[in-house]
């Protein structure tokens, strides 16, 4: 029986009264500008763990039946419901995997969610560059001589962190770096949140567990139309990565109140991405971009990545424009509003709920788009150097801090990571040196530096 079926059941056939929590009672009082903005559905689904209703930290009935049918779908040794976001699945894949001190391998593009793992475990990162273009201001892949090299000179690392596909949707190989790992005897953890349709539809690389890594998170909401913020952790068939480790972790993250419509969202999620429905929905969705940028992109200006990289992810740039004067027209002008922008491009995400007549008006609208040549912007970020690491960001996330104003941190050591949100990734991690070169990243107005060293 389904999770959403045996909530159902239970509203038709329960004549209980119950004194637990939530006090809502599924709906039995519901605040007024709630039920008039949410209704008064989603309260009907929302229990604790009531008799027969299972425990998402020991699932033993209904959510273990579930958990076996998420991973006969994504083919995994084992499939976790993540009820807080794909961050908490690499968490917990970090805590299940890393011990203090512990070196790993962590590709640079990689979430802030990783910095606070390494906060966590204690583990010690040894930072690998992806390769960077400048042409589009975007950080690509992460090579396999890359990887092999820093495995050779760290021998000792316990795991390597890659992020596949990016926040622009590049792929790194992930097959060419899971066989370094295993040769080592490392394992391989995938932050695949933006991947969360590469099971169902034709894309240029297959699902990170099928090639080799060990662990993959994938966020559903992100592009497979779930409630935010569900996401699935999955551990690959034969790796030496344990359930009950991966378990126990989450079982330290995680709330003891998980969000029952969250996991129905999830079920239904996976469910519909796994039927031919869901699979047709997606290969109409590569093909209608596809049509479309033949179509609409005539104008020489006007050009659309097209590198080894996810196909629902649409990556755009303007000659002569830059990304976020562009970006700012289509917000102001035209009302549409993109995922991120940098000096160079433009990139929107699309996914399950992105209809054929919204991506007719997005390429109509950038083809449309005529603007004057602007002024050369600098990319700051084709200079990027990693600081120096002068202390693990465990070791300074524990120390005496202090706010400093922007002219005063040079040369002092970050006490937390500098960050664009989005895409959340790190231009400076905590135990790090406020160098002249990473001072041109550095954007507030004050920054928390550690007060003594």
């Amino acid at each position: 029986m389904s999770l959403l079926r045996k909530i159902l059941n239970h509203r038709k056939k329960s004549n209980k009264l119950f004194f637990t929590t939530p006090t809502h009672s599924q709906g039995e009082f519901i605040e007024d500008v709630s039920e008039n903005f949410l209704g008064t559905k989603v309260f009907r689904c929302d229990f604790s763990e009531i008799d027969g209703f299972d425990n998402l930290r020991e699932p033993s009935g209904i959510i273990k039946d579930l958990y076996e049918k998420l991973s006969w779908i994504y083919k995994s040794k084992a499939t976790f419901i993540l009820t807080n976001g794909s961050s908490s699945g690499m968490l917990a894949a970090m805590i299940a995997t890393l011990k203090e001190n512990d070196k790993v391998i962590v590709a640079r593009n990689c979430h802030v969610c990783v910095c606070n793992g390494l906060i966590l475990t204690g583990a010690k990162p040894v930072w690998v560059m992806p390769k960077y273009n400048q042409e589009w201001g975007i950080f690509e892949e992460v090579t396999v001589e890359s990887i092999q090299e820093a495995v050779a000179q760290n021998p000792d690392a316990k795991a390597i962190i890659i992020t596949s596909p990016t926040y622009d949707g590049i792929f790194s190989d992930i097959k060419g770096i899971a066989n370094v790992a295993q040769s080592a005897g490392i394992k391989l953890i995938v932050d695949e949140a933006h991947g969360a349709l590469l099971n169902f539809g034709n894309f240029k690389s297959l699902p990170a567990i099928q090639l080799g890594a060990d662990v993959s998170v994938n966020s559903l909401h992100k592009t497979a139309g779930s409630l935010t913020p569900a996401g699935l952790l999955h551990i690959r068939p034969y790796s030496s990565v344990q359930p009950e480790d991966i378990q126990e972790a989450l079982n330290i993250l995680n709330t003891t109140s998980p969000s029952y419509p969250l996991m129905v969202s999830v079920e239904a999620t996976a469910l519909y991405l796994n039927s031919e429905k869901g699979r047709a929905y997606i290969r109409r969705l590569q093909k209608n971009i596809k049509d479309y940028s033949k179509s609409f992109l005539k104008n020489n200006r006007l050009k659309i990545y097209d590198g080894n990289n996810d196909s629902t992810k649409i990556l755009f740039k303007v000659d002569g424009v830059s990304g976020l004067r562009a970006a700012n027209y289509l917000n102001n002008s035209l009302n549409i509003e993109e995922e991120y922008s940098n000096s160079k491009s433009m990139l929107f995400i699309t996914g399950i709920g992105t209809s054929k007549w919204k991506l007719f008006k997005l390429f109509w609208a950038l083809a449309k788009m005529d603007l004057p040549e602007d002024e050369i912007i600098e990319d700051i970020f084709a200079e990027y150097k990693l600081p120096q690491q002068l202390m693990s960001p465990k070791e300074a996330f524990s120390r005496p801090k202090s706010f400093n104003i922007i002219s005063e941190v040079c040369d002092k050591i970050a006490a937390e990571p500098v960050l664009e949100y989005p895409p959340g990734i790190p231009v400076l991690m905590p135990g790090e040196k406020i160098d002249a070169d990473i001072m041109r990243f550095v954007t507030k107005n004050a920054v928390k530096t550690i007060d003594d060293v």
